[in-house]
């Protein structure tokens, strides 16, 4: 693996000049879509694969701010809440998986306050009406919230995955985020097709 793509998400140092900027820049897009492509086996995966592979890797960038307290748990849970359209891709691709040197665990749940021991929770779209319920049980948990549902950042949610044309991207709250000691790092947030609201100026 070239040494370029060992970097961790969250680097030590700033970088001070613009050349190197444009260049960290251009090297996160090309990592988020590496990861990406990497996790992926078929040669044109279908919507839900694609969607697999950024639930897997929105996990590699994200952390705990050091407010958050505590201990990490045990295992990196990535947790289904509600009917799952996703299927056995994203199992496949966290078998024998890691993450912050934790292994990745897939789980399917009904249960909202169950949801708040995950680390990313996606909500399916079918739970409809009941979005707002599950979007109050999980409250302010350092849970990282995903959907696909249309309007899920108006309604509290963290990531909406969305279409631009054929193309799964998707956009970011940082309003929601910022109600967590959760922190996204900055590449992620470079490839979303759009960041929307501020974070609280306390927060590291």
């Amino acid at each position: 693996m070239p040494r370029w793509m060992q970097r961790e998400p969250f680097p030590r140092a700033s970088l001070n000049t613009r050349r190197e900027a444009a260049l960290r820049h251009g090297l996160g897009a090309i990592c988020m879509a590496l990861v990406l492509a990497s996790a992926m086996a078929q040669p044109k995966p279908s919507e839900y694969d694609v969607k697999a592979a950024y639930l897997f890797n929105f996990g590699k960038f994200m952390r705990l701010s050091g407010a958050a307290g505590g201990q990490p748990r045990a295992k990196f849970e990535i947790c289904i809440l509600g009917r799952d359209p996703i299927g056995h891709v994203l199992d496949d691709m966290s078998a024998n998986a890691s993450i912050d040197n934790r292994a990745v665990r897939v789980t399917r749940t009904a249960d909202a306050l169950a949801a708040k021991e995950c680390d990313v929770v996606y909500i399916s779209a079918d739970e409809g009406e009941g979005m707002a319920a599950d979007l109050a049980a999980l409250g302010k948990a350092d849970v990282l919230t995903v959907s696909d549902a249309p309007d899920f950042l108006k309604r509290g949610g963290m990531i909406q995955f969305v279409m631009q044309g054929d193309h799964v991207r998707f956009a970011v709250s940082l309003d929601a985020v910022g109600r967590t000691h959760l922190v996204l790092s900055s590449e992620l947030l470079r490839v979303a097709s759009s960041v929307v609201g501020r974070l609280p100026e306390q927060q590291p």
